[in-house]
This record gives structure tokens, C-alpha cells and sequence, in this order.
């Protein structure tokens, strides 16, 4: 009996040593293909483009007649403040109290309602430059205050040596001319350190580790995030 079950379990031993075999090779294939793929989206941002791009698609709206239902105002930031945008709706609340009415006003689409309403920033072209211009009826100026009182009208006009500067600083690949299709958004060298860093706190809590934001959100932060710290 002790040597017909010592045959029968020696088929199993080797099928359990072939399914482990597999599945070692299998991690393997996919470590390795794990990490051309990331390589491969860290220079191209394929992914991050097709999956992102689809989904602002949703992130919406659209100017309708009458007072909204679907809007959310800023409550900080110091482009918003100085832009006046976190007291519109007290301009519009104290105006309906004067017998104004709201003849048009913007709509959210849902997924944007819902992705403001996380803390996000809502999507649109922003100014960079606000102030007040008088005309008089011929279309000539008769008074203009702009601020900042100073401004470059395009990026070409920018001194090259600012930009330069600039980008030695935060970001040196970010015009890189053999990266077209980099995410000026995400660097994942940058990113990994983040990370490393959060994880080395751990065990130093007084371990000064670096952030992993990028001069394009560092430019959002400054201007939407409360009192604009990054």
C-alpha cells in the first residue's frame, strides 16, 4: 500500500512543481512587460493622454438662460480672490435683493459639478492679467489699470533667459525637443522620490523630503489653492 501511494503522489509533486514553475515565469513576463510599459508612458504619455483627454471631455458646461442649479463658486485662492470670483455669490445675493435678476448663468455638466465639488479646479481658460479699461465713443482709451501692471502678451515675447532660468530651476526637460509628448503635469522621476521620501518619514519623521509637483502645478496651487502654498 506505502508504495502505490508514494507513486501516486509523485505525478502531483511534479504537476505542483510545474504550476510553480509557471507561475515564477509568469511574474517574471510580468514585471518585465510592467516595466516597459511604464518606461514606455513615462517618455510618451500615451495612456495618460487618451485616458485623461477622455475624461475632461466630460468635464463640461454651458451658459443657459436663468439662474443655475448646477455651480460651484472658489472659496480660495489668490487668483480667485484678487479676481473677485470667491465673493460672486454674495454680489449675486445681495443684487436678487435689489430687484436684479440673473438673465443667464453657467451649468455645470455633472461630472463637473461632482469634480469641483471634491476641491478640484474647474477647467477653463484663465486670465492672466485683470484690470479695468474706459473707451470713450470714438474707441479711445480714457483710462486702463491692469494688474500685474507688467505682462508678456505671448511666450515667445519672454526673455529666453527667464525661461531658461526657470526651467533650470523646476523643470529642465519640460521644452525638452526630443519629448513631444511629455505630460508637463507629471514627472515621474520627480513623483518617485515623492513617494520614496513619504516612505522614509516613516522612519525619520524629521527627514526633509522633496514634493512631487511639477511647475505646471505648482502654477494651479499658486493660484487656486488656499493662500496659494504648493
Amino acid at each position: 500500500m506505502s508504495g502505490q501511494n508514494s507513486n501516486a503522489k509523485a505525478p502531483r509533486r511534479g504537476w505542483f512543481r510545474t504550476l510553480r514553475r509557471w507561475i515564477f515565469w509568469l511574474i517574471v513576463l510580468a514585471i518585465i512587460a510592467g516595466g516597459v510599459a511604464g518606461y514606455y508612458e513615462s517618455r510618451t504619455s500615451w495612456l495618460e493622454a487618451r485616458e485623461v483627454s477622455r475624461y475632461a471631455r466630460k468635464l463640461d458646461y454651458q451658459l443657459q438662460t436663468g439662474p443655475s442649479d448646477a455651480i460651484r463658486f472658489p472659496e480660495h485662492g489668490p487668483f480667485d480672490q484678487r479676481l473677485g470670483y470667491t465673493l460672486l455669490p454674495g454680489f449675486i445675493e445681495r443684487l436678487l435683493a435689489r430687484d436684479f435678476a440673473v438673465a443667464s448663468q453657467v451649468r455645470f455638466s455633472q461630472k463637473l459639478y461632482d469634480y469641483a465639488g471634491r476641491g478640484y479646479f474647474p477647467p477653463y481658460h484663465e486670465k492672466t492679467r485683470s484690470g479695468l479699461e474706459v473707451h470713450g465713443a470714438q474707441g479711445e482709451m480714457l483710462y486702463e489699470s491692469h494688474y500685474p501692471i507688467r505682462s508678456y502678451p505671448t511666450f515667445e515675447q519672454i526673455p529666453p533667459r527667464v525661461v531658461q532660468s526657470l526651467l533650470f530651476i523646476e523643470n529642465r526637460d519640460l521644452l525638452a525637443a526630443d519629448r513631444p509628448n511629455m505630460n508637463p503635469a507629471v514627472d515621474w522621476a520627480r513623483f518617485g522620490r515623492a513617494v520614496f521620501g513619504q516612505v522614509a518619514k516613516v522612519v525619520d519623521e524629521d527627514l526633509n523630503s522633496p514634493g512631487g509637483s511639477t511647475l505646471a502645478t505648482q502654477i494651479e496651487k499658486y493660484r487656486h489653492s488656499p493662500d496659494g502654498v504648493t
